[in-house]
């Protein structure tokens, strides 16, 4: 690393030394031919010299050079332009865009803008007009099928629901295989935290806490080559986010854009269910059996009676009290099956005759699945407010989304408030920065992959989904009642068992988070060839859970309420400067000297209550006991330095030396600094061969080798006791258990590498 910077520092001194041609002074504005408004950054150079210089905020621009020049304009996505100058001493510039080479601008590590053709590495970058065409509050899904090599999973169809991404599949012994989520240059966590903690709900991953709708655009990196500068939690790609607030309006002026949207939510397919047979077991009928393995409905008796010789009948049950004790009920009904649980004619003595016998019921099937279902809904509506003049950019916006799910109390929410802006000071000092509020609120009943106890749930409330598609056919669910009128307890047909309708009432997950992120940037430009700039940001979040399990089930009788708050903070600092020097016409250079430095601390607190006493409060002080079963900090740092060199040939030929050395803390002191490199190359063999012109517009050839490396979780050095869950004795104090991971640490940890060798071809015909 250190050849590396001592190379670098002699280039600058290099390039400081050159020296600049005197002659004829021109000044001048380039604007855009779009609108009028300025064009900062446009690259003015003498033809067949090095000589050059940049426009500044305001478009303007001053540059020597000798008489009768010719000078030429350029800047990625914009036609480039050669004018003679002639003995003029002004000369101002109108630029079109090139709508060829926009399309091939892309945001690559450490936000620099670069032309795809120029990368050695897989690049992908989706607008934000392609992620609002889709109906979707997750900017992950909406971001699927859209971008080649990148498998996204979502966790099921509830409102906020954590989603999963993955590009080019697992690369971690760990398991972590997520990429490093980037918003406005800053990192973005996109922990999902649950920790056991949600008991089978729906949790978020915390990217829901972006609104789709103030996406500028997303950019996939996703090669560690592509990654590398990133450092170590760049192994697995980036994901690359530039919201509205944090780009450079384009439009010269005012503009107020207001969008409203609004989609229903429905299931798309059911199971197919037998119609034959009745709930029971051995072809018998049995009101309080699980599964439909009981005798035929009395429509298909007949029928099976005589194809198959069997002596089905079609009574399924007998009167247990009353004169008609023993008796049956009529051909083809069946007492309530809900008429043998406990003081059930007390509580509802009108599905009850005088004797105390439920009433008959016949037995048919019922549409339990598809009648359980609801129609969900997705409304988003937002305000986004830009103003853009010569040298000030301001953007700001406040969006609302709601979206209600396919049962009730499924339902997800999100506010945000975003403002943002630049603004070009003196001396080619360009300030800019912005600031994001985001509140998402998320409520779930058991909608997991669950099990309930009877199938082994160890005291769990289990999915209602589980219990759902296992209902009885001849149970009418969405008929019954599910709860007692005096005490609320469950009611169903089968003790032990969590009525479907009482656990969606009742037992929820519920999630309030609350958001805060954003960064400021300062950039000067010391010469047209040297930019410095220094940026630093936070990202952090609160995030309090709560999940009830009502007091009056079977999996947990006495109910039990669950509290966590989590709060995960990040701070990021970046100072960089950029090199951008042609030696040439032909030969151009480009050099990126960065250093890195990075802190993120993790809290939370998790509180068990047992025994509620007051239902209806949700609060763990509302419950006979409380236990503090988790309090846990955590806090690393990582330091870092990087560079980028990229060098091109006549615009066709191109390398690249990507290198980073990381300090983290998570590592033993003797292995805390790693080192990676990386080189990449590319060529444009349709400009190499001059062959554009036929069926072939556009064909590159690219190769890139990369090793990144990563550092291990916090506090994986040591072995050490570790505190479990909580008790307390009969006496009322309160002991921990305390045991030795099962995890040994290893006091010699070193980090782990990713070595990635990546070859490509991109056409175009």
């Amino acid at each position: 690393m250190k050849k590396i910077l001592l190379f670098n520092c002699a280039f600058l001194c290099l390039l400081v030394s050159g020296a600049w041609a005197q002659g004829r002074l021109i000044t001048g504005k380039v604007t855009a031919a779009e609108d009028g408004s300025a064009l900062p950054g446009v690259n003015v150079s003498v033809k067949g010299t090095t000589t050059g210089t940049t426009t500044g905020p305001d478009g303007s621009y001053r540059l020597s050079s000798p008489d009768n020049a010719t000078l030429v304009f350029s800047f990625i996505g914009l036609i480039s332009q050669e004018v003679a100058a002639g003995n003029r001493t002004e000369l101002d510039l109108v630029m079109k865009s090139d709508v060829k080479q926009l399309g091939e601008v892309v945001v690559t590590a450490i936000g620099i803008q670069r032309e795809k053709k120029a990368l050695g590495y897989a690049v992908s970058q989706v607008g934000g007009e392609s992620l609002q065409q889709r109906s979707e509050s997750d900017p992950l899904r909406a971001l699927n099928a859209k971008v080649p090599g990148v498998n996204i999973v979502g966790g099921g169809g509830a409102p906020g629901q954590s989603t999963k991404i993955n590009i080019r599949g697992s690369s971690s012994l760990t398991g972590n295989t997520q990429p490093l989520f980037v918003v406005d240059g800053i990192p973005f966590d996109n922990s999902t935290n649950a920790d056991n903690f949600a008991g089978n709900t729906a949790t978020s991953n915390r990217a829901y806490d972006i609104d789709p709708n103030n996406i500028e655009s997303m950019t996939v990196l996703k090669g560690a080559a592509a990654a590398a500068l990133y450092g170590s939690r760049a192994t697995n790609g980036v994901i690359v986010i530039t919201t509205k607030s944090g780009g450079r309006n384009k439009k010269k002026g005012m503009e107020v854009t207001f969008n409203s949207s609004y989609s229903q939510e429905k299931v798309s397919s059911v199971p197919d269910y037998q119609d034959i047979y009745t709930q029971g077991s051995n072809q018998n009928y049995n009101g309080g059996f699980i599964g439909n393995w009981g005798a035929p409905f009395a429509e298909h008796v007949d029928r099976l009676n005589t194809q198959y010789g069997t002596n089905y009948t079609k009574t399924y049950s007998l009167y247990r009290n009353g004169p008609n004790k023993g008796q049956p009920y009529a051909d083809g009904f069946a007492e309530i099956p809900l008429a043998t649980r406990p003081n059930f004619c007390l509580l509802y003595p009108e599905l009850c005759d005088q004797d105390g016998n439920g009433v008959p019921v016949q037995l048919r099937p019922h549409d339990i699945v598809g009648g359980f279902f609801k129609t969900g809904q997705l409304i988003e509506n937002g305000i986004n407010i830009s103003s853009t003049g010569d040298k000030t950019s301001l953007n700001a916006g406040i969006s609302r989304m709601t979206n209600k799910g396919i049962v009730d109390n499924l339902e997800a929410s999100r506010t945000t408030l975003n403002f943002g802006g630049q603004a070009a000071l003196a001396n080619k000092l360009i300030l800019s920065g912005n600031v994001n509020y985001v509140n998402t609120t998320q409520t779930s009943p058991p909608v997991g992959a669950g099990y309930y106890t009877d199938y082994g749930g160890f005291g769990n409330e289990g999915s209602i989904y589980g219990r759902l598609y296992y209902q009885p056919r001849n149970f009418n669910l969405n008929e019954y009642p599910f709860e007692n009128p005096v005490t609320g307890d469950n009611l169903y047909y089968r003790s032990g068992l969590d009525n479907p309708l009482w656990s969606v009432k009742y037992n929820s997950y519920n999630s309030n988070v609350n958001r805060a992120f954003g960064n400021m940037a300062l950039s000067y430009d010391v010469t047209p060839w040297l930019n410095l700039l220094l940026k630093g940001g936070i990202n952090t979040y609160t995030e309090n859970r709560r999940t009830i399990t009502r007091k009056g089930g079977s999996a947990i009788p006495l109910g039990r309420i669950l509290t966590q708050d989590l709060t995960n903070t990040e701070m990021d600092y970046n100072f960089i400067a950029t090199i951008t020097k042609d030696f040439s016409e032909t030969f151009g250079f480009r050099a990126l000297i960065g250093a890195n430095a990075n802190e993120r601390a993790y809290n939370t607190r998790t509180v068990t209550g047992t025994d509620i006493i007051q239902t209806g409060l949700n609060l763990t002080s509302a419950t006979a006991t409380q236990i503090v079963n988790r309090d846990f900090r955590r806090l690393r740092r990582l330091y870092g330095v990087y560079t980028d060199l990229q060098f091109s040939f006549k615009d066709t030929y191109f390398l690249g030396f990507v290198a980073r050395n990381d300090w983290a803390s998570t590592l033993p002191s003797n292995n805390r600094s790693y080192f990676y490199p990386g080189v990449n190359a590319s060529v444009v063999f349709t400009d190499a061969l001059g062959i554009s012109s036929g069926p072939l517009g556009f064909g590159k050839i690219r190769a890139a080798y990369t090793k990144v490396g990563r550092e291990a979780d916090p506090y994986q050095v040591q072995t050490v006791y570790e505190l479990g869950s909580a008790y307390k004795n009969a006496a009322g104090s309160t002991f921990f258990n305390a045991s030795l991971s099962d995890l040994l640490k290893n006091s010699n940890l070193r980090p782990e590498f990713t070595t990635e060798f990546e070859v490509g071809t991109e056409l175009q015909f």
